[in-house]
């Protein structure tokens, strides 16, 4: 197994949203769980402003402690 940080859980998250229409059973079931955890971790706020977190750099996770 691999492990993720909290910028490829976004990158991950950002890159399967894009392509949601287009997932197979496993990837939506994956995308599904990325997507769950995130709201449960990060505000309203922060989920609708990830892009821009992330194209900025700014480790919303790691500054919450999470990753």
């Amino acid at each position: 197994m691999i492990s993720l940080e909290n910028r490829d859980v976004i990158a991950l998250f950002l890159f399967l949203r894009e392509r949601e229409d287009e997932l197979d059973g496993v990837l939506q079931g994956l995308y599904q769980r990325l997507q769950r955890d995130l709201f449960e971790k990060l505000s309203i706020e922060e989920m609708e402003s990830l892009e821009d977190l992330y194209q900025n750099k700014i480790e919303v996770l790691k500054k919450r402690g999470y990753i």
